[in-house]
């Protein structure tokens, strides 16, 4: 199967929230790009389905918000415990997606540790 993605994927791990009907629910983001992230959760995500989402960017105090369309979803991965998909943004302030690009290129020149 060829790859369908049209833009780089920066790999991350940042804790979210998701709020959806009522109900809120602990995800893994453990990727951005340009249009989304890669989300990893406990529970199955639904195709379509709308998610409010908000995140903390380590050494950062205020949430980023966002509002987002699970573009794909599979089922358990790895050890049958996480649920992988995409989510593309619907709605993100600049200001937010700016700082998600702060803290991607801060982990990005850090030096390996040995």
């Amino acid at each position: 199967m060829g790859e369908k993605r049209k833009f780089l994927r920066f790999d991350v791990l940042v804790n979210a929230i998701c709020r959806k009907s009522g109900q809120e629910k602990k995800l893994e983001v453990n990727n951005f790009s340009r249009e989304g992230l890669g989300v990893l959760s406990s529970e199955s995500l639904q195709e379509g389905e709308n998610l409010d989402i908000e995140l903390m960017i380590p050494g950062d105090n205020v949430p980023i918000m966002l509002q987002g369309e699970v573009a794909w979803a599979c089922g358990p991965a790895g050890d049958g415990n996480q649920h992988r998909g995409g989510v593309r943004f619907k709605s993100i302030s600049n200001n937010d997606r700016s700082k998600i690009l702060e803290y991607i290129y801060r982990k990005w020149i850090q030096p390996a540790k040995a």
